[in-house]
């Protein structure tokens, strides 16, 4: 097992340990601790931290349990490689799902037998396919790295049948009923948060994590540069994350009535900053709170749930889908696909098509006898220079 010493400044080392490739995409994997102290310490950290690492990997297998296991994995995988986010909610799952069913088996008794049962338990205890799938997959990966590990000499989950997975559903509303939505968000506190949620398409957190330098207000142009996630209970914090991939950090043209509408807000919230000085904690958060804080998802929640009521609209309708009802409106009117799914920051095309491509315009019928007509001659190819 190799380890890398890496001096970063006076007292302020990282130790690099490498874990391996990813048996299934080839990539390196590293784990990386920070130490401060001088270059002796950090030398017997270094030392220790491997000489630990080998008594995990070196252990029987045996007598290694999926318990530990899964351990393991999110110890030397799953908090090196996923975000904080993701991984309390692999946790969740596994500590729900997986630690009753299979928990204290030996690695080397677990049969598909015994992975078809707890998923058939959740499927009977009716959780969604979805997330059954997801488990799946998650398990899957981690049995994947006991094979590379040497714990075991072939995955029990790939001779289990993958289950089935549902389209996600889209729940946009129409264009009349946002109309109404809109007119009763802008009668409550926050009415730039609605209006801006709904114009740009922007995920939850991109909107919480937006910036004042973030909008250029002579352009009319919002960038999205990250996220903001929120631990758990406001007292628990919150952390900034970037876009997952280089398509997520974009730019969202809006009009210029919005760009006013922030405009005015910024004011405000000067106002706000100069009237309660240091009790204000000013983070340059575009929407904020009265002390300066980012919103907690609850309260913009609940907001978003009384006005739906107001508006005499389907209390089904969830916040996120302010965001499906903003691409869908753009794909009816006949705005480019390619266009949305900038605007979206999806990873591709392909995720856009996949959501929304039953709300796109339908083709015009007759096309058979187009293409016959242009092999016959009868239609001029104008493409054709």
């Amino acid at each position: 097992m190799s380890a890398q010493l890496i001096h970063k400044g006076r007292n302020f080392w990282l130790i690099r340990i490498y874990k391996g490739r990813d048996p299934l995409t080839n990539d390196r994997h590293f784990k990386t601790i920070r130490f401060l102290g001088d270059r002796k310490g950090a030398r017997e950290e270094l030392d220790n931290l491997l000489q630990r690492e080998s008594r995990a990997l070196n252990q029987e297998a045996p007598d290694r349990t999926v318990n530990e296991l899964f351990d393991l994995w999110f110890e030397l995988v799953g908090e090196n490689r996923y975000r904080e986010n993701t991984v309390r909610g692999f946790k969740g799952n596994v500590a729900f799902d997986v630690r009753p069913c299979l928990g204290e088996l030996k690695l080397i008794n677990v049969t598909p037998t015994h992975l078809q049962d707890m998923f058939n338990a959740m499927a009977d205890r009716g959780v969604g396919p979805n997330t059954i799938y997801r488990l799946y997959a998650l398990t899957a990966k981690v049995f994947d790295r006991a094979v590379a590990w040497g714990f075991l000499e072939e995955n029990p989950v790939s001779r289990v049948p993958v289950p089935r997975r549902e389209k996600n559903k889209v729940n946009p509303m129409a264009a009349e009923e946002l109309r109404i939505f809109i007119a009763v968000t802008d009668r409550t506190r926050h009415p730039e948060f609605f209006r801006t949620a709904v114009v740009t398409a922007m995920r939850p957190g991109e909107l919480n994590g937006l910036r004042w330098p973030d909008i250029d207000f002579q352009g009319c142009m919002i960038t999205v540069q990250r996220s903001l996630v929120w631990r758990g209970h406001p007292w628990e914090g919150w952390f900034l994350v970037s876009p997952k991939t280089e398509r997520g950090r974009r730019q969202i043209e809006i009009p210029r009535s919005l760009c006013n509408s922030l405009l005015q807000l910024k004011e405000r919230q000067e106002g706000r900053i100069r009237k309660l000085g240091d009790r204000y904690t000013n983070d340059g958060f575009v929407f904020a709170n009265r002390l300066g804080r980012p919103y907690f998802r609850r309260s913009y929640v609940r907001i978003f749930k009384e006005s739906l009521k107001r508006a005499g609209l389907s209390k089904t309708v969830r916040f996120y889908d302010l965001r499906h009802t903003s691409a869908t409106l753009l794909l009816q009117a006949g705005v480019n696909i390619k266009v949305v799914s900038e605007r979206l920051g999806h990873a591709s095309v392909t995720v856009t098509l996949e959501a929304y491509i039953h709300v796109l315009p339908e083709m015009p019928r007759g096309t058979g006898e187009r293409i016959e007509a242009l092999l016959e001659g009868d239609i001029e190819d104008t493409d054709t220079p």
